[in-house]
């Protein structure tokens, strides 16, 4: 086993984002007490709800927006033939 210190990072049962440090020793491993990081957003898409940067220092958490859009979204289809065209969408 290869001695040094690690993280685990890992959710825990309230939705907390939970790390415990490993501290890895030639014939043992110590672990220490969950520390809370924070709380993540309550949304369930079946995908994990954050991911941790390269350099384990940040974290991208996954949210909803509380604010509703108010202006229409407008999907312009097969756009290519509108250029062709010389026709503005409208």
């Amino acid at each position: 086993m290869e001695r040094g210190r690690t993280q685990v990072i890992h959710v825990s049962p309230d939705g907390s984002l939970m790390e415990v440090s490993l501290e890895l020793g030639a014939d043992s491993i110590a672990v220490s007490s969950p520390r809370k990081l924070f709380v993540l957003p309550a949304i369930d898409t079946g995908l994990s709800p954050y991911e941790v940067a390269p350099d384990g220092q940040r974290f991208l958490v996954r949210a909803e927006s509380t604010e509703k859009a108010e202006e229409p979204l407008t999907l312009i289809v097969n756009w290519p033939a509108l250029l062709k065209k010389g026709t503005a969408a409208q």
